[in-house]
């Protein structure tokens, strides 16, 4: 197709509409906050980022997501892959690892009151917002399937 590349990494690369991105092709087993399996996009111009933290996109970069937030929690969230969004990346969609461990394998997972983080308990203060961010796939790693609903409910 017109614009696309695979270069020698699997790296597939597209540009549509002023927007460049990578789907990376990975076979490396997920085992830290740096790997992941999945769709990853690289920019916002965030560094200073904690590798396995929750962040959503505000349109010009990444900042801690936060159940407590209306305006944190309902944008465009992604898992931090290390330090910087552009150089580490940020996972969308797929299986990554949380800096800390969310709860028991098979768990659905909320987005915390924590900033940053992903809980098994979901939020329950007059104004949290409750969203579905994954699954937990082990019960001491911190390894989860990392897939952000698009719907969400504030409490009242």
């Amino acid at each position: 197709a017109s614009g696309v590349t695979i270069d020698s990494n699997t790296i597939v690369k597209a540009q549509t509409g002023g927007f460049n991105g990578n789907l990376l092709l990975e076979k490396a087993y997920v085992d830290a906050t740096s790997k992941s399996q999945g769709i990853k996009v690289f920019f916002g111009g965030t560094t200073s980022m904690t590798a396995g933290n929750v962040y959503f996109f505000d349109g010009l970069g990444w900042t801690a997501a936060d159940a407590d937030a209306a305006n944190t929690a309902t944008e465009l969230i992604g898992l931090a892959l290390g330090t910087a969004s552009d150089t580490h990346g940020m996972l969308l969609n797929g299986i990554g690892m949380l800096s800390t461990d969310p709860g028991t394998a098979g768990d659905v997972l909320y987005l915390s009151t924590t900033a940053g983080r992903v809980s098994s308990t979901a939020p329950s203060g007059s104004g949290d917002i409750v969203r579905v961010i994954g699954y937990c796939l082990h019960s001491t790693t911190g390894l989860v399937y990392f897939n952000p609903s698009s719907s969400w409910v504030e409490i009242s």
